[in-house]
């Protein structure tokens, strides 16, 4: 017979493996769930914040413009205006703070009003409740800019180009340096659609990204860490890249032109020259940005100054002693302390 100390240990033994193994669980949402935060917790969304009136501001859980933030104990914070406490997870009825709204009435804010869905009579924009509706008319109607899908029952946003969008998504990592500088996008689309918002929160719908030229090679990443061989190949293809503040998108797309003669100008695909190289217009001179094509030479503008440091015969700009040259313009010189 075993003694007692070896089946004790087997059994703390096995519930350190339990423990240890990742968890794996499946999820139907094509964007990340997120846990409710109190006022004061950090935040990326506004839908993140638990409360009546509670907004994501700088990066933490906090009460809109004209409320105040309001202890109701050592655990409890609740936004409150003109030092009036709101309805902690209730609705006003008459003045009383109650729970729930009654039939045919939704909370709104903090207050109970009339509901009403598409087809159906209305007197304001916020009664009606399903998606992409407005009040036109006196009648819950699809909101200018979107179509209603009679199929399905439901009225549905269109992507700039007049398409249908294929998702709902979620732009993620908002104002994250390292995301920005390092991902090839930071929201919830498939490669080769990009996230189209509805403004705060940022919900929205998935729309195709078209190339200025030819069609994007979604087996191509511009994702700064992939690997070599699945990086978006600089010979006949560039990253494009979509930007707002605090979100981005890149993908791949074919070059209209390719080496030896990659700069494309008027239907033309024409070589690069640098200083003192033939050519026909500016931007073949190392793009026209310090030197211009003269009499069908590459020759520096004025304010710059030939360098035959580099590689190739160039141009840089004219800098004062205590600056230094970067390319179009002078930089002054500092010391490291």
């Amino acid at each position: 017979m075993r003694p007692k100390k070896y089946f004790s240990f087997n059994f703390l033994f096995i519930c350190l493996i339990l423990l240890i193994l990742p968890f794996k669980s499946v999820t139907i949402f094509d964007v990340p769930c997120t846990r409710l935060k109190l006022i004061g917790n950090k935040c990326l969304f506004d839908e993140e914040c638990y409360g009546t009136n509670t907004v994501c501001r700088d990066g933490r859980c906090t009460c809109p413009t004209n409320f105040e933030e309001f202890d109701l104990d050592e655990t409890k914070t609740v936004c409150r205006l003109d030092g009036k406490c709101e309805c902690w997870g209730g609705s006003i009825i008459n003045g009383v703070c109650t729970v729930p709204c009654p039939a045919g009435q939704q909370l709104y804010g903090v207050e109970c009003t009339r509901v009403a869905s598409w087809g159906q009579s209305c007197e304001k924009d916020i009664h009606c409740v399903d998606s992409f509706n407005s009040c036109i008319n006196g009648q819950c109607q699809c909101s200018p800019g979107t179509h209603r899908d009679y199929n399905k029952g439901r009225c549905f946003a269109v992507c700039p180009d007049g398409n249908s969008p294929i998702q709902t998504c979620r732009r993620l990592f908002i104002n994250d340096v390292d995301m920005l500088d390092n991902a090839a996008t930071t929201d919830s689309c498939p490669v080769g659609y990009r996230c189209v918002t509805y403004g705060s929160p940022y919900i929205g719908h998935c729309c195709k990204i078209y190339c200025p030229y030819g069609e994007p090679d979604l087996n191509q990443s511009c994702d700064s860490g992939t690997n070599e061989e699945l990086k978006c190949r600089p010979l006949t293809h560039f990253c494009m890249t979509l930007s707002e503040p605090g979100w981005k998108t890149s993908i791949c797309c074919p070059k209209p032109c390719r080496d030896p003669t990659p700069v494309y100008h008027n239907g033309q695909c024409l070589s690069i020259a640098h200083r003192d190289d033939p050519c026909q217009n500016d931007l073949q001179c190392e793009g026209g940005v310090t030197m211009f094509c003269n009499f069908g030479q590459c020759e520096c503008k004025i304010g710059f100054q030939p360098n035959n440091d580099h590689r190739f015969p160039s141009c840089e700009k004219h800098c004062e002693l205590n600056e230094v040259s970067t390319i179009d313009r002078c930089l002054k010189t500092c010391s490291i302390r």
